[in-house]
């Protein structure tokens, strides 16, 4: 069932037992760091998205999304005809690109630092960049947005993940190694769910990029 910000408040208050105002200023901790735990624990559609960024000509650095978690693709988008950059090592693009004044279609990409990528050879004419990544899910608050992929879809993951942290904060470990349990169960479907969308016929799970398989088989 989905849930919002102030339902897991009170749920969380509710299942410890503990009406203290330490605890109570100390649950958006644990809201927030359960929240991004749950964006690096499971892999799902539900937190990729895309977004298009205009690239000038002769411009080899562009800029990730500020709420990129993991980047899964780059795309780069002239007249409206796309074509899938490869990932290299910043080194290769030395190798291949060494004359930085030349320009051309991009057919490679490197990281440059943690928010910037580096293309080569830099696009002869204004273009752009289509980007494909998991996105570090929304913040969630009593002022503001309220609800985000995690309390609509995930909602169990998220309070157990919650109550394990509050349960460390009052240093109740036997508590907190139970709830631990019962997050890490919550998260073992969650990513079996996302299993299950990667199969490719019905039958066998593989990678939508396609290659050997690689996943472990998801129960139906």
């Amino acid at each position: 069932m989905a849930t919002s910000y102030s339902e897991l408040v009170t749920n969380i208050q509710n299942a410890s037992e503990n009406d203290g105002s330490e605890f109570a200023q100390a649950i958006p901790v644990f809201i927030d760091q359960t929240r991004m735990r749950l964006a690096r624990d499971v892999d799902t559609y539900g937190l990729v998205t895309y977004t298009t960024v205009t690239l000038a000509s002769s411009t080899p650095l562009v800029s990730v999304p500020s709420d990129t978690l993991v980047l899964k693709a780059v795309t780069h988008v002239s007249a409206g005809t796309y074509s899938q950059l490869i990932m290299r090592t910043d080194e290769f693009l030395r190798e291949y690109w060494p004359v930085r004044s030349n320009t051309g279609t991009p057919k490679y990409y490197a990281r440059w630092s943690y928010n910037q990528l580096l293309l080569a050879p830099a696009p002869e004419s204004n273009s752009q960049v289509e980007f494909s990544y998991v996105q570090i899910p929304t913040s969630i608050g009593p002022v503001g947005t309220s609800t985000n992929w995690l309390t609509d879809f995930a909602p169990e993951a998220f309070f157990y993940g919650c109550m394990s942290e509050a349960c460390m904060f009052m240093k109740n470990y036997t508590a907190a190694a139970l709830w631990e349990a019962k997050y890490q169960d919550a998260v073992s479907k969650l990513r079996n769910e996302a299993r299950r969308t990667r199969q490719d016929d019905n039958l066998n799970n593989s990678s939508p990029a396609g290659g050997d398989n690689t996943m472990a088989p998801g129960g139906l």
